[in-house]
């Protein structure tokens, strides 16, 4: 059996990174941070990295700038062996660019300024689907929503199951998304899309059914950060925890979550087995700094696995 080949559709950044951020100023205030740097990212291409470093053959379909961050971002792409063919160069505006403040327990708020990532097309998405088949599409909500409609109805049409991690938060209309293989949302990203903050189990529970109502997916995965994760699949629902961690920045931690559990998926898990894989890939994922950089590969999760005396698939 070959490596699983995997599309990611969707958004790439240059991260400017603050840390210390333990206070958001309010308009005409400063405050005092610690240490700043540069990393590459975007949940688009964090989720191709991770799926890389889990070992699929990976497709990155994107725009980027003709600029130094673009350049950048494709060689991180070339060092990992995910595949630069169907990412365009857009001469007409900058790389997207993120700015992320990070507090002492590794929470994050991000400013995010799309840059190319807002001209990325179903055509630019077209050309891969076009040229190869994919085990999986997996996309985000970095990129024009008609893009994103776009990017499903094309893999739909193929037969391609479709993984939509929906953040970043916003809301959404979701019925010509409905038949998604996986849809998830963070906890930020499910309040935006229902209305339902699901900070206990019973609003968890609510906010998953409603949102299966509205896209009638296979599974809706509700992201809930220390929690675990909350898995729907029309009838029934269950909690499954994640691994207790030292938590110091929670960027990419989502992304690799999502790109963990759709390789496994792929390889032949069961759900639940796969969800404590990519729990496992999330949790060593926020235990260091950055966002790519702190991306494991599989011989990582498989070794931190063996030593939580978790069953591997």
């Amino acid at each position: 059996m070959g490596k699983t080949k995997i599309l990611v559709v969707g958004s790439m950044n240059m991260d400017l990174f603050v840390e210390g951020a333990n206070q958001i100023p309010k308009f005409g205030e400063s405050t005092i941070c610690g240490r700043y740097g540069y990393a590459t990212g975007g949940k688009g291409a964090n989720q191709a990295i991770a799926a890389a470093l889990q070992g699929a053959d990976v497709t990155m379909a994107g725009r980027l700038g003709d600029d130094d961050y673009g350049r950048s971002l494709k060689q991180e792409f070339e060092k990992t062996g995910v595949h630069t063919d169907y990412i365009v160069t857009d001469k007409e505006t900058q790389t997207g660019l993120a700015l992320m403040l990070v507090n002492e327990d590794g929470r994050y708020v991000s400013y995010s300024c799309l840059g190319a990532n807002g001209n990325l097309c179903a055509e630019d998405v077209a050309a891969a689907l076009d040229a190869e088949h994919f085990d999986m599409v997996i996309m985000q909500l970095e990129m024009p929503l008609e893009t994103v409609y776009r990017t499903y109805e094309l893999a739909r049409e193929r037969d391609i199951p479709v993984f939509l991690d929906a953040g970043p938060a916003m809301k959404i209309p979701l019925k010509r998304l409905q038949g998604l293989y996986i849809l998830s949302p963070n906890e930020a990203e499910t309040e935006a899309l229902t209305g339902i903050n699901p900070d206990t189990e019973v609003k968890a529970v609510e906010a998953a059914r409603q949102l299966y109502e509205a896209a009638r997916p296979e599974y809706v995965i509700l992201k809930l950060g220390s929690r675990g994760a909350l898995l729907y699949d029309g009838k029934e629902t269950e909690l499954i925890p994640c691994f207790k961690v030292k938590a110091i920045d929670s960027t990419a931690a989502g992304d690799t979550f999502g790109a963990a559990l759709a390789i496994r998926l792929c390889k032949g898990d069961e759900m639940k087995q796969a969800i404590r894989f990519a729990h496992a890939a999330a949790g060593i994922c926020v235990s260091r700094m950055g966002a790519q950089i702190s991306i494991p590969n599989e011989g990582e999760v498989i070794e931190f696995l063996k030593k939580a005396g978790e069953e591997i698939g």
